[in-house]
């Protein structure tokens, strides 16, 4: 008899009236809305919201979001009707309303109050009469099985009160829960308008006492000091890390503070050198229009 997973929706709240909650949910429909009766409820004063404002409908080991609202259900910063999830997607109730990311979690087997009915044991085949006892026989040595070396699981990216600072090119922003989404779209938590960053770019969360930062594009674009990093790599003081060949690059300083790196990226071994005035102007630290690069930032990380 084949079991139905159980599986569990977590909804982590990044931005409105319920940020930092993380709400579990095993229903095969939820609702989100003002309505008393929505799983996922706002208060009555959200105008934004409708009263069943959007579903998250399970369809076999998948779950699909349907939008009932007037001012709409982002994912992922694009506007739709109805479209399946997957796990770090970010959903957003109306233009500028509460935000979460979803994530979901199988169990190994339903709790006992979940409804779902455990397949019923089957009892023992009949044994037959005891034949008469053989002669006794030396014992055996038993086989050692081999030893079982245990797997350490990946970090993951769970909502963690900490502090993150960002500095690109004019803009300073400061965060106090991660995970923060890096990318060019508009759901984004930090924008970044650059031709070489995608929509989704990059994710920096905190596990295990340490910084991380994921690559979402795909197809490594992300490197740490020159290298591509595996799925995702933890983050060391004075490391240099570049979204793409082309750049950004920034430079992380420890205590969640991660500077862009001005100037563009080193060229390759063999390159030709530049001319004597731009490198003693570049090593001096004055840009193209004869005046020093901003120091304010520098001030602030460091």
């Amino acid at each position: 008899m084949t079991t139905i997973p159980h599986i569990i929706v977590q909804l982590v709240h990044i931005q409105g009236p319920l940020k930092g909650d993380i709400q579990e949910l095993a229903d095969s429909e939820i609702r989100i809305g003002r309505h008393p009766d929505c799983q996922v409820r706002f208060a009555k004063d959200e105008v934004t919201l409708s009263r069943i404002h959007a579903r998250i409908v399970r369809e076999g080991n998948r779950f699909k979001i349907i939008d009932q609202s007037t001012n709409g259900t982002f994912v992922n910063g694009l506007r739709l009707q109805e479209a399946y999830l997957k796990d770090g997607d970010v959903l957003m109730f109306a233009e500028g309303g509460p935000k979460v990311s979803f994530l979901t979690q199988t169990i190994s087997a339903p709790p006992s109050d979940s409804g779902v009915t455990a397949e019923r044991p089957q009892p023992p085949p009949p044994q037959p009469p005891a034949a008469r006892p053989a002669p006794p026989t030396p014992p055996a040595i038993p086989l050692q099985p081999p030893p079982v070396v245990p797997s350490t699981p990946g970090p993951t990216a769970a909502s963690v009160k900490v502090p993150l600072a960002i500095q690109y090119g004019p803009a300073l922003k400061s965060f106090t829960t991660l995970p923060v989404v890096l990318g060019k779209g508009a759901g984004c938590d930090f924008v970044i308008d650059h031709p070489a960053v995608s929509d989704r770019h990059a994710q920096i969360f905190f596990d295990r006492d340490q910084y991380w930062i994921r690559d979402l594009t795909g197809n490594a674009a992300v490197s740490i000091d020159g290298r591509p990093p595996a799925a995702e790599s933890a983050l060391s003081p004075d490391m240099v890390v570049a979204l793409s060949a082309q750049g950004p690059r920034f430079r992380f300083l420890g205590g969640g503070r991660l500077v862009e790196i001005e100037g563009p990226p080193p060229a390759a071994p063999g390159a030709e050198d530049p001319p004597h005035g731009e490198a003693s102007r570049s090593a001096a630290g004055i840009d193209g229009a004869g005046k020093k690069g901003s120091s304010l930032f520098k001030k602030l990380f460091s």
